[in-house]
């Protein structure tokens, strides 16, 4: 395994796009309960990590770009100043900008550490009961602290060692305490702040990549999905309606800062979109056609291929091996020419040294001179 640009702009090119092959391709609900919300998730993490490693692996195989490659490293190694080439700029700027997302990241959640610790612990009957009654069935015993905050308009989850829901100063009935208690709670125990943590390092080491902010966004998307699902699978169709109005209820007052939300998971999501896949995933509205189920399977075929290739394929400049550069010759009107042959053909000097004979002008031969002897061929270098 080893790191090279070649490897970093293959990966960049492929995973870019294959991250708008994703974004297309869960815009459709019928794709994501064919192949699978976890099966996504998974799809959505490799991809993630062969962004944090941009790695050429002993199994992946170099393609020749003679195009494409040439005119990009040619491009990077240009120099700016005596020393200095625009790759050597490109690279401290992005360094500076990780430095500085590094930063403005962890001086957020600073920031916000010390608000959380100045909010009022909620210690109602109620709603401890209910919280009693979520984490019974859970996979540990984990005390949640519940938290009461003016600045926040939707329920959220915070802290990793000493978890923390954080709810709005709303009103809510019983049954939506247990519905939001629920989706923070399996949040939580989904370990999806680990999640998100690790896309917030993959933002800001790709600070300038689109693509990758774009993936932020699904990854979002499919781990609210992914919650709902289980925070639901033992609810009746009642219940899911009930759990349906209060997502609503709360997608309706979002407007949430987007700083916060990259070091929490948040109950609702605004967009129409998104609402209406969650609706549809919750209450099974998802049948597909025969005809739209194989098309579902071949697209999934091409996005595991997709991702298959982002591993092993890497772009290189095209270039002539060292073994076969030391016996070929490069054929310009500058140094060479060709001379009528009286026995058929053309003779090819090079430097005014005969290199071969040819029967046909073509290709490589193409532009050069055409002189009827050597000695018209000296003379017309002498008048040039």
């Amino acid at each position: 395994m080893f790191f090279s640009l070649s490897s970093l702009l293959s990966v960049v090119f492929l995973c870019g796009i294959f991250i708008v092959f994703v974004w297309l391709y869960l815009r459709d609900i019928h794709r994501m309960v064919q192949i699978g919300i976890h099966s996504i998730l998974i799809i959505i993490g490799l991809l993630a990590l062969r962004l944090i490693f941009p790695i050429e692996f002993m199994f992946s195989t170099s393609l020749a770009s003679e195009h494409i490659m040439p005119f990009v490293y040619k491009l990077l190694h240009t120099p700016v100043i005596p020393f200095l080439t625009i790759m050597d700029v490109l690279l401290m700027i992005w360094i500076i900008g990780m430095a500085f997302a590094a930063f403005k990241t962890i001086r957020m959640h600073i920031l916000f550490r010390q608000i959380i610790r100045q909010l009022p612990v909620l210690n109602d009957v109620h709603i401890n009961k209910i919280l009693q009654t979520i984490t019974h069935d859970g996979k540990k015993p984990i005390t949640f602290q519940v938290l009461s905050a003016d600045f926040v308009n939707t329920p959220m989850l915070y802290g990793f060692r000493h978890p923390k829901i954080i709810i709005p100063a709303v009103e809510l009935t019983d049954q939506e305490w247990y519905f939001i208690l629920k989706h923070e709670v399996t949040h939580y125990y989904n370990r999806d702040l680990y999640v998100k943590t690790f896309i917030q390092l993959l933002l800001i080491i790709y600070w300038w990549n689109p693509f990758v902010y774009l993936l932020n966004t699904q990854m979002d998307k499919m781990l609210e999905m992914k919650t709902d699902l289980e925070a639901t699978k033992h609810l009746n169709e009642y219940e899911k309606t009930q759990y349906l109005d209060c997502l609503l209820r709360v997608a309706k007052s979002i407007s949430i800062d987007n700083d916060y939300n990259a070091y929490s998971i948040a109950f609702g999501y605004s967009k129409t979109s998104v609402l209406s896949q969650r609706f549809h995933l919750i209450l099974g509205l998802n049948k597909p056609t025969f005809i739209k189920s194989v098309s579902n399977i071949l697209l999934s075929i091409f996005l595991v291929i997709l991702l298959y290739f982002s591993f092993v394929i890497v772009f290189e400049p095209y270039a002539i091996a060292p073994e076969h550069a030391a016996g070929t010759v490069e054929l310009t009107t500058e140094s060479s020419y060709l001379i009528v042959n009286p026995k058929g053909g053309y003779d090819v000097y090079i430097n005014h040294e005969f290199f071969a004979t040819t029967q046909e002008i073509q290709d490589s031969f193409a532009d050069l001179t055409v002189y009827n002897t050597k000695e018209a061929a000296l003379e017309a270098e002498i008048e040039n």
